[in-house]
C-alpha cells in the first residue's frame, strides 16, 4: 500500500513501511566544492528542481519483525517548513509511537534525530531503546565538535543548528542508548555495520529475513549519482577520503548481495530501491511505485 505519507510492503515474513517526515531544498550550488553548479544540476537531474534548489525526501524506515518494532532514525522535528512529518505519518500508517521499542540511529545530523522530542521536549518514542555507534555519541558530545561542523556545514546551515539538534534531542534520552563499539547482531536478525566518514560514527543497518536482506544506509550515500561516482565529496562529509572508501565498500556489498536498500535522501519516495553492476560501473536502480 503506497500514500505520499508511507508505503507498506512485505519481505519474507518482516512487515517493513517507509515512512514520509515530509521534504527539504537544498541550494545545489552549496552542496559540492568540487562541481560547479550547473555540472551539479546535471547529476542531481533525477530530483525536482527550481530556482537553483533540489528537493530532497526525507524517507524513514519502520520494521515490524515479528519480535520487535524498529525505527531507523527520528526526521528532521522543525529543520525546515516541510519536515517533521514522521509521527504524524506513522500513525496514518497505523503505527503508535509508544509501541516502538528500538530506534536505531544511523547517526546525529539534525534532519536525522531532530525529531527525538517532541514541542514540549518529551521523548516521540517513550518506551524505546536507542542504538547509536559510540564514537558517533562521542564526537557530538565533545569539544572538537563544533570546530569540525563549522569548517564542514557553514555553507548549508549555520552550525548551532547542529550542535544543538545533536546535544539538544539526545541529551535528554542518553539514559536509554546502547553505544555500539562492533559490528554485530544488535536484535534478532538485525545488524549494524560501521559506515563512517559522513560522520564519525555512521553506521548502516541490515535486516535479514529468510534469504532477502534490507539496509537502511542512512547518509552513507546522499546521492544517488554517488553510487557510480563515490568520488564526488558532498560538503556534508566531515571526513571525505574515508566517506569515499566507505561508498565504495558499502555499495559493492549490496551490489554482490542484491540486497534491498532504502536511502533517506533517494527521488522518488518511497527512496527504495538496489544496487546493480552493469559491466565495471555501479549504478542505482530504483522501485517504481505507481
Amino acid at each position: 500500500m503506497k500514500t505520499d505519507s508511507y508505503y507498506k510492503f512485505m519481505i519474507g515474513g518482516f512487515e517493513f513501511i517507509a515512512i514520509s517526515d515530509g521534504t527539504f531544498d537544498y541550494e545545489t550550488r552549496s552542496l559540492f566544492s568540487s562541481l560547479t553548479e550547473e555540472e551539479a544540476n546535471n547529476f542531481l537531474s533525477d530530483y525536482p528542481q527550481a530556482e537553483g534548489k533540489i528537493k530532497s525526501p526525507y524517507t524513514f524506515l519502520y520494521v515490524n519483525t515479528g519480535r520487535n518494532k524498529i525505527l531507523t532514525d527520528m526526521g528532521a522535528g522543525n529543520l525546515g517548513p516541510n519536515t517533521g512529518k514522521l509521527v504524524k505519518n506513522l500513525k496514518l500508517a497505523g503505527i503508535d509511537p509508544e509501541d516502538i521499542d528500538s530506534v536505531i540511529i544511523t547517526h546525529a545530523h539534525p534532519d536525522h534525530i531532530g525529531g527525538t522530542l517532541d514541542r514540549s521536549g518529551k521523548p516521540n518514542y517513550p518506551n524505546a531503546t536507542y542504538y547509536i555507534w559510540k564514537d558517533e555519541w562521542d564526537f557530538w558530545f565533545s569539544d572538537e565538535a563544533y570546530q569540525k561542523v563549522a569548517e564542514h556545514y557553514s555553507a548549508i546551515l549555520h552550525a548551532d543548528i547542529f550542535m544543538k539538534a545533536a546535544r539538544g534531542q539526545l541529551g535528554p534520552v542518553q539514559d536509554r542508548v546502547v553505544k555500539i563499539t562492533k559490528e554485530k547482531e544488535i536484535l534478532p536478525n538485525v545488524h549494524v555495520h560501521f559506515t563512517p566518514g559522513h560522520t564519525p560514527g555512521h553506521m548502516a543497518v541490515s535486516f535479514s529475513t529468510e534469504s532477502e536482506t534490507l539496509f537502511f544506509i542512512g547518509d552513507a550515500v546522499v546521492f544517488p549519482f554517488m553510487i557510480e561516482y563515490p568520488e564526488i565529496e558532498p560538503v556534508f562529509d566531515i571526513i571525505p577520503y574515508l566517506a569515499n572508501q566507505t561508498r565504495k565498500e558499502l555499495c559493492g556489498m549490496l551490489a554482490e548481495q542484491c540486497a534491498w536498500v532504502l536511502a533517506q535522501h533517494f527521488p522518488p519516495f518511497p527512496s527504495l530501491g538496489h544496487v546493480v553492476k552493469e559491466g565495471e560501473t555501479l549504478k542505482w536502480e530504483p522501485v517504481l511505485i505507481d
